[in-house]
């Protein structure tokens, strides 16, 4: 074969190869309304979301789902305005204890420009909004629905027996002498016969406590069995309401306890939950409704074909 026949030849063989990677890196895995979506476009996608690893149909999913918003946004007309763009980066600045040069510096080591993150971020937030205006403002959740979400999970509400708790310290050091130790002892006895003989408990806490809650007049809050340490726990759930306890040695020193309430064991009021299962009543008929209107609604409205 001639010199330059060979050379065509060899030529014409890296171009049909060439071409053949091209093929397959252009590959086109779906189409919306005719528009293609590439192998190379879905690689590149994953990649910016850290999920190089993930299943391909989903991923395909997503991508598709994000393009969909992207027009629908087109559509109905809607522009985040500047300055939620600019506090959105803000707020992720001072979250992360960026400064503006910082910030920028992370971004370019990531293979992005601030100008590319804006348009991003613009992005997103135009599709939050798209999602407030076809589905938020529909979403309620009722009071008979919270009751009903409330009487159905009982059992997820239920509490312990608990007990509201004061305390006088008389503290001790790591290292206290025997001396030491029978003195704040036999003050913590002096002050117990006080609280006996009538002397309010808060105003004797004030007075004579060691510990940090003595301006509050030694309330410690409310506990449940094994939320205080061993010996305190123990002293306490002995203790009726309104008495007070011998001093009991701990390894900060010498506590006297009074019990201003005992709770029985029963269920948090719905008054307590309500909020939160309103919350999440909530979130679970929004996505629902979003599930429900990329399926039957955005979807039905655009020609999606996913190629094999």
């Amino acid at each position: 074969m001639p010199r330059w026949s060979r050379c065509g030849a060899v030529v014409l063989f890296l171009a049909l190869c060439s071409t053949a990677r091209a093929e397959v890196v252009d590959r086109i895995v779906a189409t919306i309304d005719g528009e293609p979506i590439t192998e190379h476009e879905l690689r590149r996608y994953k990649q910016e979301r850290g999920t190089a690893g993930a299943d391909a149909a989903a991923a395909l999913d997503a991508l598709i789902t994000d393009k969909l918003l992207e027009k629908e946004v087109k559509a109905q007309g809607i522009a985040a305005r500047d300055e939620d763009v600019a506090r959105y980066i803000a707020e992720i600045q001072a979250r992360n204890g960026l400064d503006p040069e910082r910030f920028t510096r992370v971004l370019a080591d990531q293979g992005m420009t601030l100008d590319a993150y804006k348009a991003k971020v613009k992005a997103e937030i135009e599709k939050v909004q798209l999602v407030n205006r076809e589905i938020r403002q529909h979403v309620n959740v009722s009071p008979e629905e919270v009751k009903r979400y409330y009487e159905a999970h009982l059992a997820d509400y239920g509490v312990d027996e608990q007990v509201r708790v004061r305390e006088i310290l008389f503290a001790l050091d790591p290292g206290a002498s025997e001396e030491e130790v029978k003195h704040q002892r036999m003050k913590a006895l002096e002050v117990r016969e006080l609280a006996l003989d009538g002397r309010d408990f808060g105003a004797l806490a004030r007075q004579f406590s060691d510990g940090p809650s003595a301006e509050k007049g030694g309330e410690l809050g409310t506990f449940a069995r094994g939320e205080m340490e061993k010996e305190l726990d123990e002293a306490a759930f002995e203790l009726k309401r309104g008495e007070v306890s011998e001093p009991i040695r701990t390894s900060t020193g010498f506590h006297l306890l009074r019990i201003d309430e005992r709770i029985a064991s029963g269920h948090k009021d719905i008054k307590d939950v309500e909020e939160s299962i309103r919350q999440e009543l909530y979130n679970q008929n929004l996505e629902e409704r979003f599930q429900d209107w990329l399926s039957r609604g955005l979807r039905e409205r655009h020609h999606v074909e996913v190629l094999n």
